[in-house]
């Protein structure tokens, strides 16, 4: 009998800046941040909206999206596609459109509301999803890529207290020593936060003579902790101190589980760089995150490798 685990990575908000997160804090926001005990910490230089149209006659708003002084790439937001228009129940709305977001807003009570925000980050990952009601930025898988700078965890709670309600040292070692990519633009302002949770899904091969045994032992902390060990051990980013060299050897991740493989993979269209390694997620638009554009990690108790899409497997979907 063999029991294995594939596991995948999903985010529960929308990528965001440093910046914008210092904003979400006691937000209504914050509980959908909460799903979340996985975390990673990006770079990327700054991006922006550009040559902005709204058009009245069919109410959409056309923008390019510039990263650092490049054009990237075109989009449209189509207004009324939207689900959150849709679904408006008051009598009228408004925009507020500039480089850093393109906003519908409603007024109630004499005080404003944000009824759909997007940003040059968070519009591709709806893109990504394929949102009802964006449309173009179709090479957002390029555009879409960060160099990763830090992965952690919640080992007690969740990733919204541990990485924006509180002090975080690592976020604070980054906004204090990394370098300005783009001239005049705040580092707070191209650095971004990534809320995960992860999707395991547990699989058992029985053989003649077998004893049926579905008891997997599992304990979601353990699968974070041990996670979070197999990132850092093959991608090493900057800001990890520890590099957990002896994974996936552990005395607090799944080596003593019942497990004999399992393997992790970004189950989002997101590029992740370090300077020893690349690891590119995927989103299957029926399978959610499993996908064979994921680079995944395998681990099988004695080692752990990243195998890579399209070079070590097929890349095509089922």
């Amino acid at each position: 009998m063999n029991r294995a685990k594939a596991t995948f990575l999903e985010l529960v908000f929308p990528p965001i800046s440093n910046q914008e997160a210092h904003h979400f804090k006691n937000e209504p926001a914050a509980e959908h941040m909460r799903a979340s005990d996985f975390y990673m910490i990006g770079g990327k230089p700054k991006s922006k909206f550009s040559n902005i149209v709204f058009n009245d006659d069919d109410m959409t708003i056309s923008f390019d999206i510039y990263i650092a002084d490049e054009n990237r790439s075109h989009g449209v937001i189509d207004i009324g596609e939207l689900k959150s228009v849709a679904h408006f129940q008051g009598e009228q709305f408004g925009l507020s459109l500039t480089e850093n977001a393109i906003e519908i807003v409603y007024e109630k009570g004499g005080e404003n509301y944000i009824l759909d925000r997007f940003t040059p980050e968070n519009i591709l990952w709806y893109r990504s999803r394929n949102m009802q009601g964006v449309s173009g930025i179709d090479n957002f898988e390029e555009l879409f890529r960060y160099d990763l700078l830090y992965v952690g965890i919640a080992k007690v709670g969740d990733s919204y207290d541990r990485l924006i309600k509180k002090g975080h040292h690592a976020r604070q070692a980054i906004l204090s020593n990394e370098p300005q990519r783009y001239p005049g633009v705040r580092v707070s302002d191209e650095i971004f936060l990534f809320l995960f949770r992860l999707e395991p899904l547990f699989i058992s091969t029985f053989g003649a003579g077998d004893d049926i045994d579905l008891d997997f032992d599992y304990q979601h902390k353990k699968l974070v902790t041990d996670a979070e060990k197999a990132f850092v051990s093959l991608l090493q980013p900057e800001y990890n101190v520890v590099k957990f060299n002896q994974y996936p050897k552990s005395s607090d991740g799944l080596f003593d589980s019942k497990l004999d493989r399992y393997s992790y993979s970004i189950g989002e269209a997101i590029t992740f760089n370090t300077a020893h390694g690349r690891i590119k997620g995927g989103r299957n638009g029926d399978l959610g995150g499993l996908s064979n554009k994921a680079d995944f990690i395998s681990v099988d108790k004695k080692e752990s490798k990243l195998f890579i899409s399209g070079i070590d497997f097929p890349n095509d979907e089922v």
